[in-house]
C-alpha cells in the first residue's frame, strides 16, 4: 500500500469520524443528516441483544408498524457491532471502517490503472459518497466492499483457476446473501468461471451453500422479508423511473416486469456472444436490476453510478470536472428535497428549487449524473474506445 493510499484512508476516515462525532457543530451536521435507515439497522440489532426475535417483534415508524426487513447475514453483523457498543453510532463507525477499506481496495483493484488516484480521492472525499453513505448512513458501503473485492478477483484471470475462482464464487454468494444484488449477474459470473457443465454445477453448488449458511440465523422467521420485498418489485416508490411514469399515468407493472426480464436477457446474450466483457455485464445488470426496484433512491442511483465509473474513462479533463460537478448537484438535490427548517438558518426553502422528495421535479433533477456516466459508456463503446476491463487494467 503506497503513501497516497494511506493518506487518503486517513483523511477519509477522519472526515467520516468527524461527521459521526461533530462536537460543537452537532446541530449543523444533524441538520444535513438523514438517519431513517440507521434506525432500521439499529433497533432490530438492539432487540436481538435482549434475546428477542427481530423478525417477530414490531416497531413503530413513519410508515406505521413494521418488522425487521434485513437479510439475516446483515442483521447478524449489526448485532455483533452493537454488542461491542450499544449505540447507533457504532454502526456508523462500522460503515466508516468499511469506507476506509474501500479506499484501499480501489488502490489494489486499480493498481495499474490511470483512474487509481482520482477514483480514490473521489471516493474518500467526494460529495457523492460523503453524503449518500455517511451523512445518510447506508449499508451500501459494505455492498461496495464486496463489489470491489469481486472486481479485484475477476481481474486476476492470469492466476491459476483454483486461486481466483473460489473467492469469486464466495463473494458473489455473500453479495446475494447480504443484499440480493448479485442475483442479477449470477448467471454471467457462473458462465465466466465455468469451462464446462461440471464446473458450472460445482460453482452453483458452492454459491448455494454459502447463501444457505448465511441464512441459518433466525430461520425460518426471515422468510417474510423476501416475500415482502418480492411483492414490491417495480412498485413506483422513491425516485424510481416507475414512480416518474406513475406521476404521468404511464405506469404498468406487468409491462415493466417484461422490460426488466427482456433487458437482462439482452445483456446476458451480449455477454455470451462476447460483445461485452464481464465487468460491463455486471454494471449493466446492476443498472437494470436496481433502476426499477421500489427502493430506488438517490443512494441506489449512486451505487449504479459507481459501478459505471469503474468501467469508463472519466478521470481527466472535462469529464473529471463534469463528474465532480454533477456529483455535487445530485447530492444537493437529495439533501435539499428532504430538509425542512431552512428558515432557522436564514435560508429560503430550497425545496422550491429542487422539489419535494419523490416529486417528478425532484426525480428529474436527480438523474443528470447517472445520464452523463451512462452516456460516456455508450459513446466510448460505440466509438471502440476502452471500456470495462480495459479501464481497470490500463497502464498509467
Amino acid at each position: 500500500m503506497d503513501r497516497k493510499t494511506i493518506l487518503l484512508i486517513a483523511l477519509g476516515l477522519a472526515l467520516r469520524l468527524f461527521l459521526i462525532f461533530p462536537g460543537p457543530l452537532a446541530s449543523k451536521v444533524e441538520f444535513l443528516t438523514n438517519k431513517a435507515d440507521l434506525r432500521n439497522y439499529y433497533w432490530p440489532a438492539q432487540a436481538a441483544l435482549t434475546g428477542a426475535n427481530p423478525y417477530a417483534v414490531w416497531a413503530s415508524g413513519q410508515s406505521g408498524e413494521f418488522r425487521a426487513d434485513l437479510a439475516p447475514l446483515e442483521l447478524a453483523l449489526y448485532v455483533a457491532t452493537v454488542a461491542v457498543w450499544n449505540d447507533p453510532r457504532a454502526i456508523q463507525i462500522l460503515f466508516a471502517l468499511f469506507d476506509a477499506l474501500n479506499i484501499a481496495l480501489l488502490g489494489a483493484l486499480l493498481a495499474q490503472a490511470r483512474a487509481r488516484l482520482p477514483f480514490q480521492i473521489f471516493y474518500a472525499l467526494g460529495p457523492l459518497t460523503i453524503y449518500n453513505l455517511t451523512l445518510v448512513p447506508q449499508d451500501k458501503t459494505i455492498l461496495l466492499t464486496l463489489t470491489f473485492a469481486l472486481y479485484y478477483f475477476l481481474t486476476k484471470h492470469h492466476l491459476p483457476l483454483t486461486t481466483y475462482h473460489l473467492p469469486i464464487t464466495i463473494i458473489t454468494a455473500l453479495i446475494a446473501a447480504f443484499k440480493w444484488l448479485s442475483v442479477f449477474y449470477l448467471l454471467p459470473v457462473l458462465l465466466f468461471l465455468s469451462r464446462d457443465l461440471r464446473d458450472f454445477i460445482k460453482h452453483g453448488i458452492i454459491f448455494s451453500a454459502v447463501v444457505a449458511l448465511a441464512h441459518i440465523f433466525w430461520f425460518p422467521d426471515w422468510l417474510f422479508v423476501y416475500t415482502f420485498r418480492f411483492g414490491r418489485v417495480v412498485t413506483p416508490m422513491h425516485i424510481s423511473l416507475g414512480s416518474l411514469l406513475n406521476a404521468f399515468g404511464l405506469f404498468d407493472r406487468t409491462a415493466l416486469l417484461l422490460v426488466v426480464v427482456a433487458a437482462l436477457i439482452t445483456v446476458y446474450a451480449l455477454f455470451w456472444f462476447k460483445r461485452i466483457d464481464i465487468f460491463e455485464t455486471l454494471a449493466l445488470a446492476v443498472l437494470i436490476g436496481i433502476l426499477w426496484t421500489p427502493d430506488m433512491d438517490p443512494v441506489h442511483l449512486s451505487l449504479i453510478v459507481i459501478h459505471f465509473l469503474l468501467i469508463v474513462n472519466w478521470t481527466r479533463g472535462a469529464r473529471l470536472i463534469a463528474i465532480w460537478s454533477l456529483s455535487a448537484w445530485v447530492t444537493f438535490v437529495y439533501a435539499a428535497s428532504t430538509r425542512v427548517g431552512f428558515a432557522n438558518y436564514g435560508l429560503p426553502d430550497l425545496r422550491a428549487l429542487v422539489g419535494v422528495y419523490g416529486t417528478p421535479q425532484m426525480i428529474v433533477l436527480s438523474y443528470p449524473l447517472f445520464i452523463v456516466v451512462l452516456a460516456y459508456y455508450l459513446a466510448d463503446k460505440w466509438r471502440g474506445r476502452a471500456v470495462g476491463k480495459a479501464i481497470l487494467v490500463s497502464e498509467k
